[in-house]
């Protein structure tokens, strides 16, 4: 319905209601709106009706997490949901997690966030990112995901593969779902000296190489989920979904390693993670 000046987008049948807001809060309500929620559409038009049917307010939201290191604790058991660690002082409900079996080159990572604690016993929800870990108490850890923690690798040894997780939590109210890319600013160096990007797609003890693996094994445009991957200038996939989701996680992994003449020094490189909606 419109004139010249105005147009009514949508119109209802009801005894009141409207929009009320606060600094952090919208309600969009209606009062006895009459007539059942349903769609009906042809080739060239859509009617949809009844409660509050036209309006619609897309959601997105990308929160990045880093491996917080300061709250490591050794992991004995996971079974059903739940990791038995030696201590869960530090760790709360809400909070997000990552559960690392056998640390190291061919580790086995699962992201979730807390729903109980009881004793030394997490609950995390089913909706976990990742692989499931197989956790006997050789090597492997639990680790709180903050936001607001360092990235860093830490000291680099040439008898081992050092890892390092990035991982983020996601909200997209878009039917298509939602692609996660990462890129980098320019090779992980200091001074002229520089660990090169992984060639070979394994990252290994004794070579100074450096890329990363997704835990999303399904990407369609890189080879972040199937390898050890070097990281470019250019954006690529690490994560996705098809469809629009709630409170998605994903992460991946960085993997580093040098030879035993690699020269010393605090390698740095400038790591960006993008969210896009697939509208």
């Amino acid at each position: 319905m419109s004139s010249t000046n105005y147009q009514i987008q949508w119109d209802e049948f009801s005894a009141g209601g409207g929009n009320s807001s606060s600094a952090s809060y919208t309600v969009r309500d209606s009062t006895a709106g009459s007539g059942a929620d349903s769609r009906s559409s042809s080739a060239s038009y859509r009617i949809d009706q009844g409660f509050r049917a036209g309006v619609y307010d897309q959601v997105v939201d990308f929160t990045p997490y880093v491996q917080d290191r300061s709250t490591q604790v050794a992991a004995t058991a996971f079974s059903s949901n739940i990791v038995t660690v030696t201590t869960a002082a530090g760790f709360a409900v809400s909070d997000w997690l990552i559960i690392v079996q056998d640390e190291g080159a061919s580790q086995v990572a699962a992201m979730g966030q807390i729903s109980g604690i009881s004793g030394t016993d997490i609950t995390i929800r089913s909706s976990y990112s990742g692989s499931t870990p197989t956790i006997d108490g050789s090597n492997d850890q639990v680790y709180r995901m903050s936001p607001t923690a360092t990235n860093a690798l830490g000291t680099l040894s040439s008898s081992i593969v050092t890892t390092q997780i990035i991982g983020w939590v996601a909200s997209a109210d878009v039917s298509q779902g939602f692609g996660v890319y990462a890129f980098v600013d320019d090779d992980f160096q200091v001074d002229s000296n520089t660990i090169a990007g992984v060639a070979d797609g394994s990252v290994t003890a004794g070579d100074s190489e450096y890329g990363a693996r997704a835990s999303d094994s399904t990407l369609a445009t890189s080879t972040f989920d199937t390898q050890d991957t070097a990281f470019t200038t250019t954006p690529a996939l690490v994560g996705s979904t098809s469809a629009s989701s709630f409170t998605n996680s994903g992460f991946i992994t960085l993997k580093a390693a040098v030879s035993s003449g690699q020269a010393g020094g605090n390698y740095t490189q400038t790591l960006t993670t993008i969210f896009v909606g697939d509208y």
